[in-house]
């Protein structure tokens, strides 16, 4: 059995429902990747600011893109694994990094917001897209 063909194969007893979260989960990193495009200045004066993201000013450019290339993809469920595993170290340094040091309780905390979506593409970079995807399309293994 190839490499594709067992790649499709764990993704074979997922519930056909969860397409309905994958596309949230695309439109919510889509929606994010906007509101990026919107505050850019924003973005890059909070990675000015912080000592330990300062040299790393060249993300903010590629952040909103990343959420908008994968945010995308996951929504049409082609290279969902992919896209959603390329999406966790952004997450993981939004919720580290950004939402840990606001708080909670802090003025627009998007903490929750955050957790969600990251365990929503951990998950997804382990389940795939389900059945009603692309990625099922086009993988189905040739008889």
């Amino acid at each position: 059995m190839g490499i594709m063909h067992q790649t499709y194969r764990t993704g074979e007893n997922v519930p056909k429902w969860i397409v309905i979260l994958r596309v949230v989960l695309g439109i919510s990193l889509i929606y994010k990747s906007m509101a990026f495009f919107k505050s850019a200045s924003e973005l890059e004066n909070y990675f000015a600011e912080q000592e330990m993201l300062k040299n790393m000013t060249w993300l903010t450019n590629v952040i909103p893109w990343v959420h908008l290339v994968g945010g995308i993809l996951i929504v049409f469920g082609l290279f969902t694994r992919m896209a959603a595993l390329v999406q966790i170290p952004i997450l993981f340094g939004a919720v580290i990094f950004v939402n840990l040091k606001q708080g909670l309780y802090g003025s627009s905390s998007d903490l929750p917001f955050s957790f969600l979506i990251l365990v929503l593409v951990i998950t997804f970079s382990f389940v795939g897209g389900g059945y009603y995807s692309l990625d099922n399309t086009y993988r189905k293994p040739l008889h």
